[in-house]
């Protein structure tokens, strides 16, 4: 489920379920958010299965089960598919956050199980609920970022290199995206805890922008 609902209830939201996980379908009035998403910024909060993989052995354990070549350096990420019974499952993004001696693995919804029982020789832990993942895209999503990110670093660059950071008090980490709408994106993460007020600063602090929805109407 959402870790904010009642907060996209204030925002007049509608649910659907997707992968186990209930999501926010529609705002409503979709070709106005179409509109402010594409002129300005937009922030979605992502339906993502999210696991831990630590032990010595780990970035050999998640490159054996996926196609993903691992950065050995902390904050660099790299994108592939996560294979099981010799076919590809799910898509895959995995994250070397060495400063904490673990990789983030981030998988669509109700695909954390399979991760699971395709790894062997390193331990993954579900921490799905632990964490607020929102994604921020649109034509200014650099600038949205830039106006209420604290961090020595700015945005991070290039695709799926992340910078830790602070919006207003809370710690956040913010990743590069490949650019999946043609423009440059971001996934903000942070604690469960922070979500609702990481949420509220950015869509309402520094520049706007606009909540949007994951469901099939895409508002």
């Amino acid at each position: 489920m959402s870790v904010i609902e009642l907060v996209h209830e204030r925002h007049g939201a509608t649910f659907i379920q997707r992968g186990g996980r209930r999501v926010v379908d529609s705002y409503g009035r979709p070709e106005r958010t179409h509109r402010a998403v594409r002129n300005v910024a937009g922030v979605v909060e992502m339906a993502t299965d999210v696991r831990t993989v630590t032990g010595s052995d780990r970035i050999a354990a998640v490159e054996d089960a996926s196609t993903v070549d691992i950065p050995r350096e902390d904050g660099r990420g790299a994108y592939g598919y996560l294979l099981s019974e010799g076919a590809i499952a799910a898509d895959a993004t995995v994250y070397n956050a060495a400063e904490g001696d673990r990789l983030l693995v981030f998988l669509p919804p109700g695909r954390g199980s399979v991760f699971d029982r395709a790894l062997s020789g390193a331990e993954s832990t579900d921490v799905t609920t632990e964490m607020g993942v929102f994604g921020v895209h649109g034509a200014s999503a650099t600038e949205k970022i830039a106006s209420v990110l604290s961090t020595g670093g700015g945005a991070p660059e290039p695709a799926h290199a992340f910078t830790r950071g602070t919006m207003g008090d809370e710690a956040v980490t913010v990743v590069a995206t490949d650019a999946p709408t043609g423009e440059e994106g971001y996934v903000v993460v942070c604690d469960t805890a922070d979500a609702e007020t990481v949420f509220d600063t950015l869509v309402n602090r520094g520049l706007n922008a606009t909540p949007f929805a994951t469901g099939p109407s895409r508002t």
